[in-house]
């Protein structure tokens, strides 16, 4: 009998399998991570995962570079594919290569995947899977069934994590997650070097040569030229957008800002009366045409925030150097000063400022409206086709991203920072955008007009949960409030 329960126990200790080892035929346990967002046909439920090690017999994922990806750096995702000619309509998130399988699951395993709610990223536990061919017959899948052998119903997937100070904690969850790491690293440097290709090739295409690029005027000079084109473009012209922002949805009428920020109401009955509920915020999306007449924060510097947490930060204390050692050290092989976020381990920087719109062009006797609209990471990096870094740091990427930001806001930056400097030295500072108030300028800062056009956009409303103390405006739950917000997307600058 003890012999009998030795065997047994080693029978289940070797069912787990990395992906890699997997076989037609053979029921085992694997640890994975949902890599894109379940699919759920109601009594079934697909998901696809990956443990980072390649099968032979998995479907092969390719990147799909190409040389319409060449100028989106740091888009591999194809986010900017719709401004293409060759978009592709793969949308797969990665890994890439035979790294996935399929996974159909069944109930009672359905029924715990929602419970559980396991979405994309997640890892998980999944134990018996029956992995056999496809209905393509030629790639393996993995299929999880009822257990009809056990005693009552069993659950065959739950989520796992990679921390070691959870309760869930896996060892192998954390192996995967090396691996993960190892991927990334390899698949952005095998990325850079199909990118360099495809330059090269285009360059010798268009008969330049590689070794001697010519040089761009500086930045300064870029933008000087620019002003000097748009000269004539005083302001409250301009009220056709701007042919160097492309917008998603131009089929879609252009919406007010009045429109944009009006309540809406709600119509429901109170002891058989009639009653309007205005909506603490709606969940709909608009296109706009307008101008940008102010930003925040102040400083272009400060618009790429550093990211703290990441999934990575499980293994910071494996011993290995981070994604981000590469600046640990100054050109000249000098250790830069730490700061407050190296030791908050800070790995990844993400977009994320405000600008303020105003209506491009509005009916006579009525007032153009303004609104002040966020800008996440994701719209961001559509809208200059930078990926965000440490700005302080890396003044090339401030370069860039000041020459972008002037093909859709002109001068705007320049006349704030005037702005800003007559407020310091006591003079009251300047309205961006009001001609009836103008105040005198600097002397140093002469008479310019504000030189931004008008540019298409989309804009969305949502609401997200503040802090309120007061109980009777406590609308989103105990000690909590809806705060209606606006978010600029679906926008790219396109020229400069």
């Amino acid at each position: 009998m003890f012999e009998t329960m030795v065997v047994a126990s080693r029978n289940v200790k070797d069912k787990f399998k990395l992906l890699q080892d997997v076989q037609e035929g053979c029921f085992c346990d694997i640890v994975a991570q949902v890599v894109r967002p379940p699919h759920d046909g109601g009594d079934k439920m697909t998901l696809w995962v990956s443990d980072y090690t390649e099968n032979p017999f998995f479907h092969n994922f390719s990147i799909g570079f190409d040389e319409s990806s060449i100028g989106r750096d740091g888009d591999p995702f194809g986010y900017t594919d719709k401004f293409t000619m060759a978009a592709k309509p793969s949308g797969w998130p990665g890994p890439f290569g035979k790294r996935c399988i399929q996974i159909t699951c069944w109930e009672p395993h359905v029924t715990a995947i929602r419970d559980q709610d396991i979405g994309t990223l997640a890892w998980v536990l999944i134990k018996n899977l029956q992995i056999k061919l496809g209905h393509s017959g030629a790639n393996l899948e993995g299929f999880l069934r009822e257990d009809r052998e056990s005693h009552g119903p069993k659950i065959g997937i739950r989520m796992v994590d990679s921390n070691s100070d959870s309760e869930n904690f896996d060892p192998r969850a954390k192996e995967a997650l090396q691996r993960k790491r190892e991927y990334e690293r390899l698949r952005q440097g095998q990325a850079r070097e199909i990118k360099e290709a495809l330059r090269a090739g285009q360059k010798r295409k268009h008969g330049v040569e590689s070794k001697s690029e010519p040089k761009k005027g500086n930045s300064r000079s870029r933008r000087s030229e620019k002003r000097s084109k748009s000269k004539a473009n005083k302001q409250g012209e301009g009220r056709e957008p701007t042919e160097q922002v492309k917008c998603e949805n131009e089929d879609k009428p252009a919406s007010l800002i009045a429109e944009i920020t009006k309540l809406v109401q709600h119509e429901t009955t109170i002891d058989d009366g009639l009653v309007k509920l205005p909506l603490p915020f709606v969940n709909l999306n608009y296109r706009a045409n307008v101008r940008v007449v102010d930003f925040s924060p102040s400083n272009l510097a400060d618009f790429a925030y550093p990211k703290k947490e990441s999934e990575y930060d499980d293994l910071s204390d494996d011993g290995e150097e981070s994604l981000s050692n590469s600046e640990t050290e100054a050109e000249d092989g000098q250790p830069i000063q730490r700061t407050l976020d190296d030791f908050s381990k800070v790995r990844n920087w993400e977009w994320r400022f405000f600008l303020e719109l105003e209506d491009a062009a509005v009916a006579e006797k009525h007032k153009k409206q303004r609104l002040w609209v966020a800008v996440d990471n994701q719209s961001a990096q559509l809208l200059t086709g930078l990926d965000a870094c440490n700005l302080r740091r890396d003044k090339q990427a401030l370069v860039t991203l000041r020459d972008k930001m002037f093909t859709l806001w002109g001068n705007l930056e320049e006349k704030k920072v005037a702005a800003q400097e007559a407020a310091r030295k006591g003079k009251p500072p300047v309205d961006s955008d009001d001609e009836d108030q103008r105040l005198p300028e600097p002397k140093n800062f002469g008479k310019a007009q504000l030189t931004n056009r008008a540019f298409p956009c989309c804009v969305k409303q949502y609401g997200i949960k503040v802090a309120e103390p007061e109980p009777s405006q406590a609308n989103a739950g105990n000690g909590k409030r809806w705060q209606r917000m606006f978010q600029l997307f679906g926008a790219r600058i396109v020229g400069e």
